[in-house]
């Protein structure tokens, strides 16, 4: 899960700036995002992946960012496949607490990522 849009990217980036002012309470951005597929013996492929879509959520007051993202791609092992610690919020330049770093692919090929950060201290482009 390596290529993010440029306006994802700039999404983002507005999230966590807004949610660190005191008005802000809770800050969502929706952004475009690749999503790797799987091969046959079910490791992550760039080749066989697609654009999803990914929704971000900030909450200023517990500091938290919660990432969503649902594509489909393709699946050759046709195994339901889950890997954990992916490494989006580096691919993102998120820097924090990660609680959960989770990426899953059905049978079918419907994708799922699912992250959580707290303690958001930096963020870069």
């Amino acid at each position: 899960m390596k290529r993010l849009t440029r306006a994802g990217a700039a999404a983002l980036c507005l999230a966590v700036l807004a949610g660190s002012t005191a008005v802000a309470k809770v800050t969502r951005v929706s952004f475009e995002y690749y999503f790797p597929g799987v091969d046959e013996d079910g490791n992550l492929d760039f080749d066989l992946g697609a654009d999803g879509v990914v929704k971000a959520t900030y909450r200023d007051r517990k500091n938290r960012l919660r990432v969503v993202g649902r594509a489909v791609v393709d699946n050759e092992s046709k195994k339901l496949q889950i890997f954990q610690d992916v490494g989006v919020f580096d691919d993102l330049g998120i820097d924090g607490q990660v609680i959960r770093d989770r990426y899953r692919v059905n049978k079918k090929g419907r994708a799922k990522y699912n992250g959580l950060i707290k303690n958001v201290s930096e963020f870069s482009t």
